[in-house]
């Protein structure tokens, strides 16, 4: 039961990477866009709309929302959720996912017009280091467990 439980909570929140179409960017591949909304205007369904200077430009996911007059989507950079991106730049994005159908549920009201997920080149990088610290970790606990039981034999 616990196993399951587990299961459960682990797909609940790893649902909307399952469901989103997540593209990763090849780290060695120079970027020729020159702001993040160049790189969003080549993401499929994403329509964006011409920008001020210095201001952020209209973003369509899914259109116009009924409850209010917001079009635009929820933005998260690294799991934090953000209203403004011009901050981003386009060499240090390790992938972005957009999410535009029911798994943008998860993120409430404010994903009702859409999800754009960033994910900065140093979060990866930080994710893949806590990874292998985990992994030793585990490999040093079994060793112990493995000593601990010689030793009561």
């Amino acid at each position: 039961m616990k196993r399951f439980l587990l299961l459960l909570a682990v797909l609940t929140l790893s649902g909307a990477a399952a469901h989103g179409q997540e593209r990763v960017r090849d780290p060695k591949e120079k970027t020729q866009y020159s702001t993040v909304f160049d790189l969003l205007r080549n993401e499929p369904g994403v329509v964006v709309g011409p920008a001020g200077t210095g201001s952020m430009p209209k973003i369509f996911i899914r259109g116009i929302s009924t409850n209010s007059d917001q079009t635009q989507p929820l933005f998260v950079v690294d799991g934090i959720i953000t209203d403004d991106v011009t901050y981003l730049q386009p060499e240090d994005i390790y992938s972005i996912e957009v999410i535009k159908d029911g798994t943008a549920a998860s993120y409430g009201m404010r994903g009702q017009n859409g999800v754009i997920i960033f994910k900065t080149k140093s979060a990866a990088e930080s994710e893949r280091r806590l990874a292998e610290q985990q992994k030793e970790m585990r490999q040093a606990a079994r060793e112990a467990r493995r000593a601990e039981r010689k030793k009561k034999k």
